[in-house]
């Protein structure tokens, strides 16, 4: 160890850091999206499956899942916050983690004591708009640190493992919850998954980002050279790198093209749980239980496929590919749904449609993350997170007068028109072209 390095350490212990050690901060990624899984879980499978049981219209449930997600289109001004500000002696990120996981924790046990009943959509929608808001924090936090340390060699294989951690904890959650709803237990379920979030908090709270660092405000340390010159002390320098940014035309295409990518995943969030609960005949506990085993599948599958995926084929060609099988899946729902017997061609779209759109979102992730400047990682990772996440709440939220107004069929040729303006944006705006295609082919050969 060099002397710098042993003068750094000197005071504490040489715990390992997330900087210099991969397998730790793979895991600590993994683990906070995976506690990012069990808010969008309880958001988007668990409670509209609950509220479809006791009579919500598909109306009542998108305006749920519409509102409980808004927050996750406002991370651009997370962002903002934390490359602005942040206790630079704990690193550019980890105050801000730790601070999102304690009061995602104390809204878990807030609604542990409240106890909605399904009746009180109003209350439940508060209480999942707040845990939203806390998660989203949480994520621009991680996805910034994602940025600073994570080589460009290991970031399609660590988006992968990220978004399947976090299917993983949707599933988790939906399941676990979905069990437990069923006999109404809110309080339970809330203060379980609230009971997780500290332990994993704690595991997260034992690690440094870079040596030098301190692991709490009253501990020794001081803010490490990488810190001191990533971390902004004005709005200008930010504000400009953005709106720089979004001077480039193919920019602003590749944010509309991935915002008409969440079509898919809007209407599996607010269509999907009433059309099984109250068109198809399932039991809440049911719809909980398929839907999770679906998202244990696609986490394996974001997990093992993508980094293979677009090594092989290249970025371009997988996103085409995805897009296309996304729009052919929901065309062939919408024409063979009024002839369907049971809930066969129901399950095999929605597991084609869960998991391609996983798979996808992780692909134009790996692009996003390449544009990323370091310096406003935060800040411009969540604009481009800011989009999908925007449109999806707004299309759960429309997606019920839809159905209330066309059927169900109609909400599929919706997602199947979506899903092909989203291809022609992001095609249009060059996605996977230029030198990313080749080096994309070089990983490939």
């Amino acid at each position: 160890m060099s002397e710098a390095k042993s003068a750094l350490y000197r005071g504490y212990p040489a715990v390992p850091t997330m900087s210099e050690n991969i397998y730790l901060r793979c895991t600590a990624i993994i683990l906070l999206y995976f506690m990012q899984g069990i808010v969008v879980g309880l958001s988007t499978i668990a409670i509209p499956a609950w509220l479809a049981a006791r009579g919500a219209s598909p109306i009542e449930i998108g305006g749920f899942v519409g509102t409980a997600l808004l927050p996750w289109s406002l991370k651009l001004f997370n962002g903002l916050l934390m490359d602005r500000f942040t206790y630079r002696p704990m690193g550019r990120r980890r105050s801000w983690i730790l601070v999102a996981q304690a009061l995602m924790m104390a809204t878990l046990f807030g609604l542990a004591i409240a106890a909605p009943s399904a009746s009180q959509i109003i209350l439940l929608t508060a209480f999942c708009f707040t845990l939203n808001l806390c998660a989203t924090f949480n994520d621009v936090a991680i996805d910034g640190m994602t940025v600073d340390l994570v080589p460009e060699e290991e970031r399609t294989t660590v988006n992968g493992f990220m978004f399947a951690s976090q299917t993983l904890g949707i599933s988790a959650a939906g399941f676990i919850a979905g069990q437990l709803l069923v006999d109404d237990q809110i309080s339970i379920t809330a203060f379980l998954f609230g009971a997780f979030v500290g332990i994993a908090s704690l595991f997260v709270s034992l690690f440094r980002e870079r040596p030098g660092e301190r692991l709490f405000p009253w501990t020794g340390g001081q803010p490490s050279p990488e810190c001191t010159e990533r971390q902004h002390a004005a709005w200008l320098p930010i504000l400009g790198g953005i709106f720089r940014s979004l001077l480039s035309l193919p920019t602003l295409l590749f944010l509309a093209g991935t915002g008409l990518a969440s079509a898919t995943f809007a209407f599996l969030d607010s269509v999907a749980p009433t059309l099984a609960v109250q068109q198809l005949g399932w039991g809440s506990d049911d719809y909980s239980s398929f839907a999770s085993i679906v998202g244990l599948v696609a986490a394996i599958a974001g997990a093992t496929i993508t980094t293979f995926l677009v090594r092989w084929a290249g970025l371009r060609n997988s996103m085409t590919v995805l897009f296309l099988v996304l729009a052919l899946a929901a065309i062939i729902a919408g024409a063979t749904y009024e002839i369907w017997q049971g809930s066969t061609v129901f399950m095999a779209i929605y597991a084609i449609q869960y998991i391609v759109a996983l798979l996808l979102t992780i692909v134009l992730i790996v692009w996003a993350m390449r544009l990323c400047d370091p310096t406003i990682a935060a800040s411009l990772f969540a604009l481009f997170m800011a989009a999908p996440n925007l449109a999806r709440s707004l299309l759960s939220g429309g997606s019920g007068w839809v159905v209330e107004g066309s059927g169900y069929a109609a909400a599929y040729y919706a997602v199947a028109a979506l899903s092909l303006a989203g291809l022609a944006l992001c095609l249009f705006a060059g996605v996977g072209a230029g030198s990313l295609a080749n080096e994309d082919e070089q990983q490939a050969g």
